[in-house]
């Protein structure tokens, strides 16, 4: 058993990841709720260093597929960003500080709930 288990990490990774691109392929046909402040969400993630665009297509770090292993702390989640903002289940994995964000039942502490303004994070140039 001990020799799948780095396989059945992935598969669980890969589960997770499809999961959240069917999600928001129903959302974007109008099927799912969006958050209604996926704007100020989105425009968080385009200031954050994390951030990586690839054709054309803003990421929160590489894309997923190019690097299912990862620690969303270090390496971004995968996913695009606009996605992401839009689904009302999903927070960022940062603070306004940069550090592990951590969530219980009824609190969390990432940029996105903490109501940063997004234009006070430093740009990337």
């Amino acid at each position: 058993m001990s020799l799948l288990k780095p396989y059945y990490a992935g598969f669980i990774h890969l589960s997770r990841a499809a999961v959240k691109a069917t999600a928001a392929k129903i959302r974007g046909a109008g099927l799912l709720r969006e958050n209604v402040d996926w704007p100020r969400k989105a425009e968080t993630c385009e200031r954050c260093p994390l951030r990586v665009v690839q054709c054309g297509v803003s990421y929160c770090g590489k894309p997923f597929l190019q690097q299912i292993a990862r620690d969303p702390v270090v390496d971004g989640c995968g996913c695009p960003t606009r996605a992401k903002a839009k689904d009302p289940k999903e927070h960022c994995p940062l603070t306004s500080d940069h550090l592990p964000a951590v969530r219980d039942n009824n609190s969390c502490n990432c940029k996105w709930c903490n109501g940063l303004n997004p234009l006070s994070i430093p740009s990337r140039t």
